[in-house]
């Protein structure tokens, strides 16, 4: 059943870069142990039980070959499913997973690629060729440079390239239960992770986009933020507070190579993401990015230390170090919020640390300040799914045909009405351009039902039911004419 969208209070605890030093290891035991007693100590500092995790990437510190790389995913599997059971009572939806530099395989990268011969890139004089050096600044080209022996490399065997990713897949699809899996094509790597008891949204990003071990730099592929933007306008509307995580940072120094361009930023902007959690530069850090001074829109970028990182692989001067966000609704148009960072007091062990409030700044152990987010106003979608709940579908129809047809649940609602009430001229005209398969059944039923083979001829030549691979949808298209059920 749908609920209005309320946010009263809600806690999100965000780790990142998981990756045991070698150098300084420490076991899920004492890890997991350590966390437990800083629990228990912000407790008393007011601070409430996270009611999400974010794990911003960075599982794993990477293998040399597979059985090196399936023995950290399964430490670091152990290790989150341990939280889940003691956070959330086994219940693993409340955990936001996605992967990090770390979590790419060199071993597979370097096996996707052949070196280009020198006679292939360099003209008779030594200079590099024009076509090679358009494809050089070429993102998708997949020309790379190593400096390790001066030479270009080509991905010549895209899927193997793709494959970089799959220990980090596999791990994922057994820590969700078959309930999530995670795709190896760049242009799917994104997740929607929708918290409707929240009334919160958090988009989940690969910004390892093109990263392999010849190109440290991070990316987020286009069609996935493409493909975010659309999947947050029905959300939107139902007053979702939206998120975003991914892994690297979206600054770096004059001579830094492994972060991300910020320009992405602004689309997430325009499409109502208010919060962006990452990790990787091993160091907390509040960013605030207005899109313009007219509208002002913005955006938080919040990111946490490493959690494991020992001391030869943090950056001068910081430690061990995650992060708990707070937030509660202050009126009907504003929300206010508060980090906490906890970090590992300097005289602990790294195997077994003690975790304290951090600061920020010079003195304050907090970082505080409220956005904009209005409730949404009341379309009657709350309305119609209590109808459809009490089976008053014909009342649940009139509130329905009056809301934007393009949202999702309003779409899956009026179809179950429509069904319910053997309506099969309203789905024949609703839901002439189906957008699932379901609707891709009832509307080829429904041009049955109304008994005009032109109609159903004109249905089975929609693209998407033409070209649809759905079984339910091969056996209509192919059952005899009259035959059809």
């Amino acid at each position: 059943m749908h609920k209005e969208m309320k946010i009263e209070k809600l806690t999100i605890a965000h780790i990142s870069d998981l990756h045991r030093s070698p150098d300084r290891p420490i076991t899920n035991t004492a890890l997991l142990g350590s966390l437990l007693r800083d629990l228990d100590s912000y407790a008393t500092e007011g601070i409430a039980k996270p009611d999400l995790l974010i794990v911003s990437g960075d599982l794993v510190h990477g293998g040399n070959d597979e059985a090196e790389s399936r023995g950290q995913y399964s430490e670091a599997f152990d290790f989150l499913c341990k939280v889940t059971d003691e956070l959330f009572n086994g219940d693993r939806s409340k955990v936001v997973l996605v992967p990090g530099n770390h979590d790419v395989s060199w071993a597979i990268s370097n096996e996707s690629m052949e070196k280009i011969e020198e006679t292939e890139i360099a003209d008779t004089n030594g200079d590099l060729k024009k076509e090679i050096l358009l494809q050089i600044n070429k993102a998708y080209a997949g020309i790379k440079w190593s400096w390790r022996d001066r030479s270009f490399y080509r991905v010549s065997e895209k899927a193997i390239y793709n494959a970089r990713l799959v220990y980090f897949a596999e791990m994922y699809q057994d820590f969700y239960g078959g309930q999530r899996t995670y795709s190896l094509e760049p242009d799917s790597q994104l997740e929607i992770f929708d918290y409707e008891e929240f009334g919160i949204t958090i988009v989940g990003f690969n910004s390892c986009f093109n990263n392999d071990h010849l190109n440290r730099a991070g990316s987020i592929n286009p069609e996935c933020i493409a493909k975010a933007g659309m999947e947050l306008r029905g959300l939107k509307k139902r007053g979702r507070l939206i998120m975003s995580t991914w892994h690297h940072n979206t600054k770096g120094g004059p001579y830094d190579q492994d972060y991300m361009e910020d320009t992405f930023l602004r689309t997430l902007i325009s499409d109502g993401v208010k919060f962006a959690f990452h990790g990787h530069q091993h160091r907390k850090e509040v960013i605030r990015l207005e899109s313009n001074i007219i509208d002002q829109e913005r955006i938080f970028i919040l990111s946490a230390g490493s959690l494991c990182a020992g001391p030869s692989e943090l950056p001068s001067g910081h430690s061990p170090q995650y992060n708990i966000i707070e937030l509660s609704r202050t009126n009907d148009e504003k929300i206010h919020f508060k980090l906490f960072s906890r970090e590992k007091i300097p005289e602990s062990p790294f195997d077994n640390p003690v975790w304290c409030a951090g600061v920020f700044g010079t003195s304050a152990t907090n970082y505080s300040d409220t956005i904009e987010h209005k409730r949404p106003p009341d379309t009657g979608l709350s309305q119609a799914e209590k109808f459809v709940g009490e089976r008053r579908y014909r009342e649940a129809i009139e509130l329905l045909e009056n809301i934007d047809l393009e949202d999702p649940l309003v779409r899956m609602l009026l179809l179950e009405c429509y069904l319910q009430e053997d309506n099969y001229s309203a789905i024949l005209r609703a839901f002439i351009d189906p957008k699932n398969n379901a609707e891709c059944v009832a509307l080829i039923n429904s041009g049955l039902a109304a008994g005009n083979n032109q109609d159903v001829e004109k249905i089975l030549n929609i693209a998407s039911i033409e070209e649809a691979q759905d079984h339910s949808i091969i056996h209509l298209r192919e059952q005899p004419k009259g035959k059809r059920k």
